[in-house]
């Protein structure tokens, strides 16, 4: 049995052997099959939080694409003037639009907000987009907003205070927010505080590692030794009630980039 005392900090982690670690990671955090996870761990219930972590070219927007249908209403935040991604899903059912619309939400249940990026002075014009949208959709709730990189959003177009009122009083409207960043140090802490579903890519990044003790609930040494330890495209996910385990997610359809 591994004991508790081992993971004081994340230098004994690495103290331990190969086959402790081995057996420290498939005691806290074992692996699971992909289909196995999405299909019968993971659900994604109406106002849940989700913060997906990990450097570029790790995965996330693949997984991304994977937990978004366990939502009816999504509402895709896109910033750039060209991404693959969102063609991908506007291709598949999502549509697009410029600004937030008061379609009904039965009728355009699946959206893409991409207001226009092509300029390079653009970011004013997309800040007043997506603080309307986060407006409407606070009045309206039930829907599920989506943040490709977090930090954009947050420090780029200036839009923390939105993110944290979704983050802190979202659960009660029915709203859940999903986003990336390969980025933490400058995400709001809410983002690991008020999310209910926690996936991590490998890193040796120090200041991301670090960013991992805000984590509540379980030891911030055993989670930056089993983060460290992930292999390429494997993720570790973690739940609000302390459960973790790894998977690895299916390869991309399609060039993400992510």
């Amino acid at each position: 049995m591994v004991t508790p005392v081992l993971f004081r900090t994340t230098n004994s982690f690495f103290r331990m052997s190969q086959n402790e670690r081995d057996a420290a990671m498939a005691t806290h955090a074992p692996r699971v099959p992909w289909d196995i996870f999405i299909n019968l761990e993971f659900n994604l219930r109406q106002g849940e939080h989700v913060a997906l972590i990990g450097p570029t070219g790790s995965g996330k927007t693949t997984l991304l694409i994977e937990i978004l249908k366990k939502r009816t209403y999504v509402a895709v935040m896109a910033t750039k003037p060209r991404d693959p991604t969102m063609d991908y899903l506007i291709s598949h059912g999502y549509v697009v639009y410029p600004e937030w619309v008061d379609t009904p939400a039965k009728q355009a249940p699946r959206r893409v907000i991409w207001p226009d990026a092509s300029d390079i002075d653009s970011d004013e014009k997309q800040r007043e987009v997506f603080d309307k949208m986060y407006r409407k959709i606070y009045r309206e709730g039930g829907w599920c907003i989506v943040i490709d990189e977090g930090y954009i959003i947050s420090e780029e177009l200036r839009l923390k205070k939105p993110m944290r009122q979704v983050w802190t009083q979202g659960r009660s409207l029915g709203i859940s927010q999903v986003v990336g960043t390969q980025r933490p140090v400058w995400i709001p802490t809410e983002m690991y505080s008020q999310s209910t579903h926690m996936f991590f890519w490998q890193t040796e990044d120090e200041k991301m590692l670090e960013k991992l003790g805000d984590i509540k609930g379980r030891s911030p040494a055993l989670v930056k030794g089993i983060v460290a330890s992930l292999d390429k495209y494997q993720v570790l996910y973690a739940n609000k009630d302390g459960r973790m385990l790894r998977t690895t997610p299916p390869p991309p359809k399609f060039e993400t980039g992510k």
